[in-house]
């Protein structure tokens, strides 16, 4: 029984279509796990910098409170410090 040279093109073709269907889904699939990985990573940075900025409102809450009879900032003194000899 001999097979008809257009069937047997015509098989070709959807042979290389399907192998070029799976290859593709292949590389959609690899790209979708990237993407969840990146949007784990994105949500993760997210709560970080959540974090941060409510750190950051709890410290400007806090200064916002202090005044210059409470908190002096950048006076030390510097006679009362003392450093230990040895008396032996």
């Amino acid at each position: 029984m001999a097979q008809d040279p257009e069937r047997d093109h015509a098989l070709q073709e959807y042979k290389g279509k399907l192998l070029e269907t799976r290859a593709m889904e292949a590389k959609l699939r690899a790209a979708r796990l990237e993407i969840r990985t990146l949007q784990k990573t994105f949500d993760v940075s997210e709560q970080n910098i959540q974090a941060l900025q409510s750190v950051g409102q709890i410290i400007g809450e806090v200064l916002k409170q202090l005044d210059e009879e409470r908190c002096t900032f950048g006076e030390v003194d510097t006679t009362s410090r003392s450093i230990a000899a040895d008396s032996s």
